[in-house]
């Protein structure tokens, strides 16, 4: 049997935050920031090849918070192969693009 712990996983730059709970990991990723979320994610799954594990990229989806203005706001690319949703569920709570709780 063997244990592998994320200790050591830890973003490219301070400005991003991991988030790690049990078998999940969150990026979060702000619009200014020195390390973009194409670099994290290549970082993540650096690290993952490293250590042996594989990036369901089945299960990995991006969601991009934004204001629900239209005129204020340009969609980001989705990373290569990752479904951009609009809402995502996250510890049993659903969280919309737009910050809203309709969902």
């Amino acid at each position: 049997m063997s244990l592998i712990v994320e200790g050591d996983l830890n973003p490219l730059s301070s400005s991003n935050i991991l988030i790690k709970y049990a078998n999940d990991t969150n990026l979060l990723v702000p619009e200014h920031t020195d390390s973009t979320l194409n670099q994290e994610f290549t970082h993540i799954c650096d690290w993952a090849r490293q250590n042996k594990m594989r990036i369901n990229i089945t299960k990995t989806n991006e969601l991009v918070f934004h204001r629900p203005h239209p005129t204020k706001f340009d969609m980001a690319c989705a990373l290569d192969g990752i479904v951009q949703e609009h809402v995502a569920k996250l510890l049993g709570v659903f969280f919309s693009d737009k910050l809203g709780f309709e969902d």
